[in-house]
This record gives C-alpha cells, sequence and structure tokens, in this order.
C-alpha cells in the first residue's frame, strides 16, 4: 500500500471540503483511535466531548482561516466539529485529558509523545550535495493506513507538502517550495499543558510551511511561548540545519557535529528543564546515539539507500528505531513505526513507506507533480 496523495487548492473550505470527502472514513477512524487512547488515559467520554468543545474555540480563535478548514473536513466527512478540533489539538488536549488519577503514578501525564528518531544531514556530507533531512514516525497503531500526503498549492503561500493525519488540517513533517523542511520528535516536560492560551503545534508547522524564509520559520517556533514540548529538526537547501529543543517556556538549539545531527524524544538540553521521560520512554536514550552511529559506518558521503538501510534498524525490539507494537501494551496505547520517510530539500522530493520500512516500499512524491 500507499500512503495516499491529496492536491489541494482553492479556498480554506473548499480544501477541507475536498480532504473529508476523499478521506471520510480515514477521518472517522483517527477520531475512533484518539479517543480510545485519551479513555484508556482515564477520560470519560463526556470529558472528551468537554475539552474538544473548549479547543473547537481556542482553535477558531487563533486562526480563522484554519477554523474555517476544518469545517470543510467536518462537513466533508459528515463528522462533527469538535472531533476535528479533537485531532487538530490532540498534541496539547491529551495534557488536559488524563485524569489526575491516571497521572498520579509518574507526577505526569501517563503517555510516550509522539516518537520517533530523526535526522539531518548537510550537502557537503551527502552524495548527492543536497541538504537531507529524514526520520522514522513513530505513534499509534490505530494510525496505520490513516495518513495522508497534503500537496498545496496557492497564490497567497508558498507551496508545501505536508504529511498528516486524516482530519489534521496541516501536520507534522514536511518542505515548501523555498526548500524549508521540518521533522518533529514528541518531548515530554513537567510545564507542559499548563498553558493553554498559547498557539498550538500544528498551526505552527502550518506556519512553518508558510514561511518564505529560514529566519521566518525559526521565528514561528521562537517567537511565543509554547503549550507543548515538541523538538524541531528544521532545515533549508542550500545547507543549514538546525535542532531546537523546546519546552512551554524554554528553547535550546542543537547543530550538527560533522555534518550530522540525530534526535529523539528526549532532551539533550536540560537547562531549565524538568523532564521525567526516560521513566517512561528510555528507549530514546539508545536510538538517537544509534541511529548516529549507524549512518556514520559508511564512510562515504551518505546517499539515500544507505540512510533507508539506517530506518529499518531492529535493536532493542519492539522499542527500536523501526518500531512494532509491544504485545504487552493495552490495545489503545500499542505503538509502531507508522512511516519512514527521507525528503531532499534541493531536489524537493520526498520518499516515505505507509508502515514500517523494514516490510514496506518507499515510495516518492515531488512538490512540483
Amino acid at each position: 500500500m500507499t500512503i495516499q496523495l491529496l492536491d489541494l487548492e482553492g479556498t480554506a473550505y473548499q480544501r477541507g471540503q475536498k480532504h473529508g470527502q476523499e478521506l471520510a472514513k480515514n477521518v472517522q477512524s483517527n477520531i475512533k483511535t484518539y479517543r480510545d487512547r485519551f479513555m484508556m488515559g482515564g477520560a470519560s467520554q463526556e470529558r472528551i466531548d468537554e475539552e474538544a468543545t473548549a479547543w473547537a474555540d481556542r482553535l477558531q480563535s487563533h486562526d480563522a482561516e484554519y477554523f474555517e478548514e476544518m469545517q470543510g473536513i467536518a462537513d466533508g466527512s459528515n463528522t462533527d466539529i469538535k472531533d476535528i478540533a479533537l485531532l487538530n489539538a490532540r498534541y496539547e488536549i491529551s495534557y488536559s485529558l488524563y485524569t489526575q488519577e491516571a497521572a498520579a503514578a509518574n507526577d505526569m501525564p501517563m503517555h510516550e509523545p509522539d516518537g520517533c528518531t530523526a535526522f539531518g544531514i548537510l550537502p557537503e556530507y551527502s552524495a548527492n550535495g543536497h541538504t537531507l533531512l529524514g526520520q522514522n514516525w513513530d505513534w499509534l497503531n490505530g494510525l496505520l493506513g490513516n495518513l495522508c500526503l497534503l500537496r498545496q498549492r496557492s497564490d497567497e503561500h508558498p507551496d508545501h507538502i505536508l504529511l498528516t493525519q486524516a482530519g489534521i488540517v496541516s501536520g507534522m513533517i514536511g518542505f515548501n517550495e523555498h526548500g524549508i523542511g521540518l521533522c518533529v520528535n514528541g518531548l515530554s516536560s513537567k510545564a507542559d499543558g499548563k498553558e493553554l492560551h498559547h498557539r498550538p503545534f500544528h498551526m505552527r508547522v502550518r506556519d512553518i510551511m508558510r514561511s518564505k524564509t529560514y529566519f521566518d520559520a525559526l521565528k514561528v517556533i521562537f517567537g511565543t511561548d509554547r503549550v507543548c514540548s515538541t523538538n524541531w529538526l528544521i532545515g533549508q537547501k542550500g545547507g543549514e540545519i538546525l535542532d531546537i529543543e523546546s519546552s512551554p517556556n524554554v528553547a535550546h538549539t542543537l547543530y550538527p557535529e560533522n555534518g550530522l545531527i540525530t534526535h529523539g524524544n528526549h532532551f539533550i538540553n536540560r537547562d531549565g528543564i524538568e523532564t521525567e521521560y526516560e521513566r517512561i520512554a528510555p528507549c530514546s536514550l539508545y536510538r538517537t546515539p544509534r541511529l548516529d552511529r549507524l549512518i556514520r559506518q559508511n564512510s562515504q558521503k551518505w546517499d539515500i539507500e544507505h540512510l533507508k538501510g539506517c530506518l529499518k534498524d531492529r535493536f532493542g525490539d519492539p522499542k527500536a528505531i523501526c518500531r512494532y507494537p509491544n504485545p504487552e501494551d493495552p490495545n489503545a496505547a500499542k505503538t509502531v513505526t507508522v512511516t519512514g520517510l527521507i525528503m531532499d530539500l534541493d531536489e524537493l522530493t520526498i520518499e516515505l513507506t505507509d508502515g514500517p520500512p523494514d516490510q514496506n516500499e518507499f515510495v516518492k512524491y515531488s512538490l512540483r507533480g
């Protein structure tokens, strides 16, 4: 199978309506996946509805155009707007949906944020002389088959490609026509979810995709405080890559060493950060340096095929770079590598898999079509 590609243009509502109509079953499946996950964390259906409705209002107040596209998805997929809000604020909303009882054991939300292991390579170290970003994106098993690529063309904003979950206006990973690219890793800190009025994660991703310069893209991350912790691996063709570890009110920058940077789901620079993430997901502590070492084992300049092989690594199975569900985890919490991907920011292409990369083919897509 391959991840579906949607070409979107027109008004915000028209884009959303097409998204909802063509991916209606996928949207509904993703809503169920997140509802099940939140309920496993201790939330009732009533509490989920209450938080989703509150976030619908917040999203509308932050960005009327974004909300209009959400409404198009809701109408196109015949779903309630609060459920589309649940998806679009799924990163932030998790921190308020777990009950105090569910969170008490570790004094933090009892869940792993979106997992992944990411890399960035500067052009002087790549075989084709291009700037490369890539990662495995690990998250809920129920999302398998329910991702899509949005290729959006506009006269008002830069054209871009975004990997997203059906029902979400923006996405997680992508690049635009100016060669600005983004990978993300979930992080967790004790400050997450305490200030809910800041611009949410998925809106910031789209703001980055709409940036014309690297400066503008970085400003999206640094310009205001955030609701939740995130690692942003951001690059641009021509050879610049930065890694930004952000908590709600602290951000640190990491730089490539000898042409390469890798990152997982733990803070490397913990100055001003309170985190106990390693207590619930210590696998990040070995995935991050292992991917670095695997890539560097090839003494030549690193090519795409070598990088694909590195993303297939199963050391530490099932909590590996290429992840499979742990049979001991509850069904609603099982995680898997939903996709593996590599982006060429000079060529403006992305190659990605529909499922774990060791068993699924990489398929190539171009922004140019």
